[in-house]
């Protein structure tokens, strides 16, 4: 957990920069841990970061083209050391919140206003929260939380104002499956999985959304957001069936593989491990050169770095029942192997 002067350093970063960039990693936690702090100032640009696994230098072109004067990393394990000095070079001070079990360098630390929870690891919506603490922001904060499943301290009193959305006695991996802040996880994960401009358009209404009904509610605002969210969900479905149907359900190891324009190999991953919490859970999506990964069960991060182990341009990490990787296409077959050999 951060402490009381390490979040009054953030908020006054925040409080003194006049057009701040917020880069945040793709999911559910990094964005509402942007909205949580561009909500609470009212003034900055967010982009999502895509590159892995690191925050490369070619995001540096945001920082020119927003004329930005603060830099804010949200929930990105890994930040290239091109894109530091490059900020330090524009005069541009940059401040990393993070969660992850990582190790910086000297290099890096001496580049950026470094910030991580770990090893308590409350995710970054969480430290966003803290920053401001505005009650009319802890729906994004609980769907941020329970999305990077983690139950925060303010779920009790999130229920006592919410109990229509929200069971604080239901383990937060529960609850990630069977509340409706669970169900707003799910869309607003496949809310980004949108064109630009549709997920542009989405965010600016979140920035004045008042709560949840704003996001569960279809309106000429909403209109495109559910129709995404009611296309992927139903290819969700069909996959969780699909991978069902497939598993060697005597074998310790499930393995599910797919391919196609739609990568949401972690929502798969997740609700597979919720159905078979006894075996370890590995989903990859296939493109025409490299295999995505994401791996759940007992055991995950060491299993995980051990099968990438020797394995040419692989990479990966995580939490540890919940990790990601990349595996050149070519090897997948050996990381396979190895994945049964430790297991």
């Amino acid at each position: 957990m951060l402490s009381e002067e390490e979040l009054l350093e953030i908020r006054n970063g925040l409080e003194n920069s006049q057009n701040p960039l917020f880069l945040f990693d793709n999911d559910v936690d990094g964005f509402c841990a942007f909205l949580v702090l561009r909500r609470a100032i009212e003034r900055g640009r967010g982009v999502a970061i895509k590159s892995y696994p690191d925050l490369k230098g070619q995001y540096l072109r945001k920082v020119d083209e927003f004329n930005s004067d603060a830099i804010f990393i949200l929930d990105k394990a890994d930040v290239s050391l091109e894109f530091l000095k490059g900020a330090n070079e524009r005069n541009v001070l940059v401040y990393w919140i993070d969660h992850h079990n990582v190790e910086i360098d000297e290099e890096r630390k001496s580049l950026v206003r470094y910030f991580s929870s770990f090893p308590s690891a409350e995710p970054t919506t969480f430290i966003a929260q803290s920053v401001f603490n505005r009650k009319n922001d802890l729906w994004l904060a609980m769907i941020g939380c329970i999305g990077d499943v983690y139950m925060p301290s303010f779920a009790k009193d999130f229920e006592e104002s919410n109990p229509e959305f929200f069971n604080a006695s239901l383990s937060a991996f529960e609850a990630l499956h069977k509340t409706e802040i669970g169900k707003m996880v799910r869309m607003i994960n496949f809310g980004l999985m949108d064109t630009i401009t549709n997920v542009v358009n989405f965010t600016k209404y979140l920035f004045k959304a008042n709560g949840p009904y704003d996001l569960l509610e279809e309106n000429k605002d909403t209109f495109q957001f559910h129709k995404r969210y009611s296309e992927l969900n139903k290819f969700f479905t069909k996959q969780i069936e699909k991978a069902e149907s497939e598993f060697d359900f005597k074998s310790k190891v499930l393995f599910f593989s797919y391919s196609g324009e739609i990568s949401m190999s972690s929502e798969i991953a997740n609700k597979l491990y919720f159905n078979h919490p006894e075996k370890l859970i590995v989903v990859a999506f296939k493109s025409s050169e490299k295999v995505n990964l994401s791996i759940r069960g007992k055991n995950a991060l060491k299993i995980t770095v051990d099968a990438i182990k020797g394995i040419d341009g692989a990479t990966g990490g995580g939490h540890e029942v919940a990790t990601g990787a990349m595996v050149p296409l070519i090897y997948f077959e050996d990381f396979k192997k190895k994945i049964m050999e430790i297991v």
